[in-house]
């Protein structure tokens, strides 16, 4: 496995820091040339900077996903410098607390499309890159909450919930073309926020596995499915959360 994305182009979203950041690590240790895609360009330059001094090939991509403008031209920019696109993570995300009661329109509408259309304008700029070679692979990064009630995160979950439909559709569609897309709901991950934040161990009492997932273990998830190893799973999300939900 150490090069089996040898010679393969991949874009992240959401890829400055958390499970983006550690997917992108994996693709460029096992030989992708990786666009780090962010809005944080101060984050988005440390971490190229950090993953460049370990050798691995890394662009970057600061631009707003949900822009149909600056998607094009990052569209472009892919024909033009690498002539291709294998794989397309589309990681970024995002939520704000609140119940049915107390959550303003904008707020519904800002969940919806940081998490729905975002991946999806994503999805459709950069495809065209994958079908003319008849090669892709495009994973949607979902969640648990997509599965069970969430009364202080109805919007994020019922969003998550529309990401692990539209993975679905945007396999049927795709999959003609030898493009095989799927999703991966995590549980909570110990990424450094969450860290910070210190509920990671009360949550961890309800993980069967007794601890939060790392990053990484998220990440191997995401590569199995965006790597030549995939070669029949198409449509799927997988549940990756230590055990918490069992469907």
């Amino acid at each position: 496995m150490q090069h089996e994305f040898a010679g393969q182009v991949a874009v992240v979203t959401g890829a400055a820091r958390g499970l983006g950041k550690a997917v992108a690590a994996l693709l460029g240790a096992r030989g992708a040339m990786v666009i780090l895609l962010d809005m944080d360009k101060a984050a988005l330059e440390a971490t190229a900077q950090e993953l460049r001094g370990k050798g691995h090939s890394i662009s970057v991509a600061c631009l707003d996903a949900g822009n149909e403008d600056e998607l094009a031209a990052l569209r472009r920019r892919i024909e033009t410098e690498n002539g291709r696109l294998d794989v397309l993570v589309n990681n970024a995300g995002g939520w704000r607390y609140g119940r049915a009661r107390e959550i303003a329109l904008s707020d519904w509408e800002w969940t919806f499309r940081t998490n729905v259309t975002v991946p999806f304008l994503t999805t459709r700029a950069l495809m065209d890159l994958m079908v003319p070679r008849n090669y892709g692979r495009i994973v949607n990064v979902a969640s648990t909450d997509a599965y069970r009630p969430k009364p202080k995160l109805p919007h994020y979950a019922a969003a998550k919930a529309a990401v692990v439909s539209l993975t679905k559709s945007l396999a049927e569609e795709l999959a003609p073309h030898q493009i095989l897309v799927n999703g991966v709901s995590p549980g909570p991950i110990a990424t450094e926020t969450a860290k910070q934040q210190g509920w990671l161990a009360e949550r961890a009492k309800s993980v069967p596995l007794g601890r939060i997932a790392e990053p990484e273990d998220i990440a191997e998830v995401i590569l199995f499915l965006a790597s030549p190893r995939n070669r029949y799973i198409v449509g799927e999300t997988i549940i990756a959360n230590g055990g918490m939900l069992m469907v």
